[in-house]
């Protein structure tokens, strides 16, 4: 009596509530939703749907199917998930999820190699912020996400797998007036405007202490600069056009500093560095792909560690230190 695809039309429509969005995210017809959910109600003798102006409800009928449906939906995709895992890479869909520092550091490299390896694989990204990243992770929407590790540590039905740490640097375009001035501090620093990226709990209060005109998110406890950004290609933007300061792994920053339209400002504290790896789900196995990727992944970590070893060989003698009394142990 149940067809699995019907099943899924109804579960679709009673997530939007509306059969002309519902139609949308089917990719077909309003009228032919409409026919299969008549015909679904017609096969099973009960009124699945209550049809009002407003949209359309679940019957007592329709929250019992639904609540089935939806379990039995989930279980259908993790066995084709697994059936597509005997089958190796060569087929399949690796969905990796990322947090900004990483994606731009790491991912979109080991994409790249892995694409090259397999290219009848498909690849999806998704980029966000780690909570909404973890949640994906949880409801297998990704099969794994390289995010801040301190969001997902206490979580017992994850793994949390660290990479390296890269030491992280404020910079600011050529020609910004701190670059004239003989010792700035970092609080003279955040005189000027901040952008950043979003920055995890752990370093919220002291971002918060040197940069007041930020705020700290009620719901999570994460900083919000005075400039959010969602990239340190839009952090640089906005620093090669104004005085604003903003802070990234010095890799992502390098061939502007070579290049002489950013400088780096000479604070070297142990806790500006990143702190993300992967995770994943505890009871759910690794496909070949997901596990190919990962290895790409620690494989462009070891290079980035290489060519930072190398910064720091040719970085000039004159670094010092931060005057600051803020903590040294929170992490950009």
């Amino acid at each position: 009596m149940l067809d699995l695809k019907h099943l899924h039309y109804a579960t679709t429509l009673a997530r939007h509530r509306n059969y002309a969005r519902a139609a949308e995210a089917l990719d077909m017809s309003q009228p032919a939703l409409s026919r299969s959910i008549s015909g679904l109600e017609a096969a099973l003798g009960v009124q699945l749907f209550n049809r009002t102006r407003q949209g359309v409800e679940p019957t007592a009928f329709g929250e019992r199917l639904l609540a089935r449906g939806e379990v039995l939906l989930t279980n259908v995709a993790e066995l084709e998930r697994e059936l597509k895992l005997m089958q190796g890479l060569e087929i399949g869909v690796l969905r990796v999820g990322a947090g900004p520092y990483p994606t731009e550091l790491c991912v979109g490299p080991a994409i790249g190699r892995l694409a090259e390896q397999y290219p009848r694989l498909r690849i999806e990204l998704d980029i966000g912020e780690p909570r909404v990243m973890l949640q994906h992770v949880l409801t297998a929407k990704n099969d794994l996400a390289i995010v801040e590790l301190s969001v997902a540590e206490q979580d017992p039905r994850l793994v949390a797998e660290p990479l390296p740490k890269h030491a992280a640097a404020f910079f600011c375009r050529s020609g910004h007036p701190l670059l004239a001035e003989k010792a700035p501090t970092l609080e003279r620093v955040f005189e000027f405007p901040f952008a950043c990226t979003k920055l995890p709990t752990r370093a919220a209060e002291m971002f918060y202490r040197l940069a007041p005109a930020g705020s700290i998110d009620p719901d999570t406890g994460d900083y919000l600069p005075p400039i959010k950004v969602d990239s340190i290609a839009l952090a640089k933007a906005v620093v090669l056009s104004s005085n604003a300061v903003a802070l990234s792994p010095r890799g992502l920053i390098a061939a502007e500093v070579r290049s002489g339209h950013l400088v780096t400002l000479p604070f070297r504290q142990p806790w500006l560095h990143t702190n993300y790896g992967f995770v994943y789900l505890k009871e759910r196995a690794l496909s070949p792909a997901t596990q190919a990727f990962m290895a790409e992944v620690k494989a462009v970590e070891l290079a980035l560690v290489d060519a930072e070893r190398q910064l720091d060989t040719r970085a000039p003698t004159r670094t010092r230190q931060a005057r600051t009394d803020v903590g040294r142990n929170a992490v950009a």
